[in-house]
């Protein structure tokens, strides 16, 4: 009990800190676009973030069972490819092939971590270039055809709704009712100790496989949204978001070790991630800064929580 009452504090902790952080940097972003407030703002950057905060999801939860994904990219492009593709056959059809792909790639790294005993940095590396060269198949340039009235009313809003604000807030419902479900909490118990889970009767095999194929639907649906978007589909455009879902996992406070971390935390922590990289255009600093930022927030956030962990144990 009072493990978990640590473990809840220190979630409120990380995700009152993310919200103050997110506060300063709405107010820094309102000096150079005025309307950020403005349903039509908002709109338009919920549809630009929903893929990185789904894909931030998606690492966060390899990262609660203690593992975690650097194939998530690849993951991303092959589920906007199929969508792509097949998005002209019909959008429900394509969106279910799209995340059945997802799925079943989450679900192939999760038999290799959970049977071949391969540390998981190690799998999803070489994973990364199989599931690559998979999309450069299904798509060998960019293309593809998705709706144009389905890329509208993703990006302007449809009858006055906001459809990425919804789908993110749909998603984090039902990341919750997954929380509190028998998978959910063994979830972080084989995260926070394989083995006193083992022992405690829990298949942690199923639920490593499990996590990864979860994580795959949560990466599917970031490959549909960002299709979505911009109308087509690319399969060299997912690799900055596997860096990106790692770096908002840590800044939320999710554990390389497992079992400690929270998905609304994670939220916040790609939203700020965004908003930090649009602040950047907006100052007119070259690109290149922006992969700079991110390296050096993925440096420091390890840092801070390596630190930080070293207190607790000390």
């Amino acid at each position: 009990m009072p493990d978990r009452l640590t473990g809840a504090l220190r979630g409120n902790v990380d995700v009152a800190g993310l919200g103050a952080l997110l506060i300063v940097l709405l107010a820094v972003y309102s000096h150079y676009d005025p309307e950020v407030f403005t349903p039509a703002s908002i709109t338009i950057l919920s549809a630009q973030f929903l893929p990185l905060i789904l894909a931030a999801m998606g690492q966060s939860t390899v990262m609660l069972a203690g593992g975690i994904d650097l194939s998530l990219g690849s993951v991303l492009a092959l589920a906007m490819a199929v969508f792509a593709v097949r998005a002209e056959d019909g959008v429900v059809l394509a969106a279910v092939l799209a995340l059945l792909a997802a799925a079943a790639t989450g679900a192939a790294n999760g038999v290799l971590v959970a049977y071949a005993g391969l540390p998981p940095i190690i799998v999803t590396l070489a994973a990364s270039f199989l599931w690559g060269g998979v999309t450069l198949v299904v798509l060998p340039q960019p293309g593809g055809s998705v709706p144009a009235g389905l890329v509208k009313a993703y990006n302007n809003g449809w009858n006055g709704i906001a459809l990425p604000f919804l789908a993110i807030a749909l998603v984090l419902v039902l990341w919750k009712v997954v929380r509190t479900t028998r998978f959910g909490l063994s979830l972080y118990a084989v995260g926070g100790n394989e083995h006193g889970a083992y022992a405690s009767g829990i298949a942690t095999r199923k639920v490593k496989i499990s996590a990864y194929a979860l994580a795959g639907v949560f990466v599917g649906l970031a490959g549909i949204g960002l299709a979505v978007q911009t109308g087509s589909g690319d399969a060299t455009i997912g690799a900055p978001y596997t860096l990106n879902s790692i770096a908002a996992s840590v800044l939320a406070g999710v554990s390389f070790f497992g079992g400690v971390g929270q998905m609304r935390a994670t939220v916040l922590a790609a939203l700020l991630i965004g908003l930090l990289t649009n602040l950047l255009l907006f100052t007119g600093l070259s690109p290149f800064y922006q992969l700079i930022m991110q390296g050096a927030v993925l440096i420091v956030a390890i840092a801070v929580k390596t630190f930080a962990t070293r207190e607790r144990t000390d």
